[in-house]
């Protein structure tokens, strides 16, 4: 799978040393000091260039952050999309492939120092990476519960973007990180467990 850089806001060559060295950057800033507190200027110092210079290959803050934003989740999604394409059983595909989206979600937004402050940003101001994580999760979960049908273990009755719109919708929880941070991991893989064996139970023929 393929997933197309987020542009918005960029400017200069797509590849340049320097733009990875911004990004790079910046992903430790926000990772260490959080989205907020970290400025255009202490990420041009800490490169050793001027804000001017550094706004040849940003518009502004907020496109770094889609930068960043786009990176982190494209990550996600590369791992996901390699259990959509594994060759184990349909049910088996998507009960790991749930189980993955959590624990990714639950690693990037609580574990990754303050990386969620991006992803809350995009969230708030409707970033083109968020939207794209969830065309991506939608055509992954639709990939899914296709291949289930097609072998006969999945129910067809029902008509496929519902299934696939209603399963993402039940994961929200899981992939949120403001609702992550409202109950110990914990809990949350529990109750990941129960909505798990629920959908698959729907899922049956």
């Amino acid at each position: 799978m393929t997933m197309p850089a987020c542009t918005s806001g960029q400017r200069g060559p797509s590849e340049h040393y320097r733009r990875e060295q911004i990004i790079a950057q910046a992903n430790a800033h926000f990772r260490l000091y959080g989205y907020r507190k970290t400025s255009v200027a202490n990420l041009a110092k800490s490169i050793g260039v001027s804000s001017a210079y550094l706004y040849r290959f940003f518009d502004s803050k907020q496109s770094i952050g889609q930068a960043i934003c786009h990176s982190v989740l494209h990550d996600m999604h590369v791992q996901l999309q390699k259990i959509v394409d594994s060759d184990l059983p349909p049910i088996e595909r998507l009960r790991q492939f749930i189980q993955t989206a959590c624990q990714l979600s639950l690693e990037l937004f609580l574990q990754e120092g303050r990386m969620q402050e991006v992803v809350i940003e995009a969230l708030h101001h409707n970033w083109p990476p968020v939207t794209q994580h969830q065309h991506e999760l939608l055509t992954q979960i639709t990939a899914l519960v296709r291949s289930g049908r097609e072998s006969g273990d999945f129910e067809r009755r029902t008509p496929l973007d519902e299934v696939a719109e209603g399963i993402l919708q039940a994961l929200i929880p899981c992939l949120h990180p403001v609702l992550l941070e409202m109950r110990p991991p914990e809990k949350t893989r529990q109750g990941l467990f129960a909505v798990t064996q629920l959908i698959l139970r729907s899922l049956m023929p």
